[in-house]
């Protein structure tokens, strides 16, 4: 359902990224001014092999695991990763193989791009809840997630179209970069400052008239 990008290595700011999408994302980052490390730290998993994840979010505390499109991520075994991943680190990780295209109910054009309806629900957030009440540990594999941000000091978060009642209590709903005092209402999914983000970052590296394609 993602735009298909060519994984060329793309260098920007001084760093060589695997893809020309992982460089888009940092692009997308920076306009927002999130500080962000790529491939930081490789990890030994519980099954033995070797990970190396993507983005290390330092603002959300997540580490972001990129992925053109689902069928990719069921080859590479995303899903596997970022859940292991979770429990041996203790922190969100955050799986997105949409692409990149943002929360919308319709098909939109932006950019020059065709934007699908529907494309948050490609991204899934891994977490783990560790000594509740009942003396157990809760894993939670929790889709419908997006890019947002926060309508009262404009810094980047997470939002979560919709939930389980338990997902909401162990997410809190959102999960924000900031300290505002409003956190209860729901993060923008369509706010300016996202919205030149996401246009920065799909200008960069672009081919001319290329398109997303459902």
């Amino acid at each position: 359902m993602a735009r298909d990008i060519e994984a060329i290595p793309t260098m920007y700011k001084g760093e060589r990224f695997r893809s020309r999408l992982e460089a888009q994302w940092a692009v997308f980052w920076d306009e927002l001014g999130v500080k962000w490390e790529y491939e930081p730290q490789t990890f030994l998993l519980s099954d033995g092999k070797q990970y190396t994840p993507d983005f290390w979010i330092v603002d959300l505390g997540l580490w972001v695991e990129i992925k053109p499109n689902a069928k990719i991520a069921r080859e590479e075994e995303a899903t596997l990763k970022c859940s292991q991943l979770a429990y041996e680190t203790d922190c969100l990780v955050y799986l997105d193989q949409s692409g990149m295209t943002w929360y919308t109910e319709e098909y939109c054009e932006y950019s020059g791009f065709l934007i699908p309806p529907g494309s948050w629900i490609y991204s899934v957030l891994f977490f783990y809840c560790r000594n509740n009440l009942l003396e157990q540990d809760w894993f939670f594999q929790s889709e419908n997630h997006y890019w947002a941000t926060c309508s009262n000091c404009g810094k980047i978060g997470i939002s979560m179209s919709a939930s389980s009642s338990i997902e909401i209590l162990a997410l809190n709903r959102d999960h924000f970069s900031c300290e505002c005092d409003t956190h209860s209402r729901r993060l923008d999914s369509n706010s300016e400052i996202l919205m030149e983000a996401y246009d920065k970052a799909l200008r960069f590296g672009a081919k001319k008239n290329q398109n997303f394609l459902s």
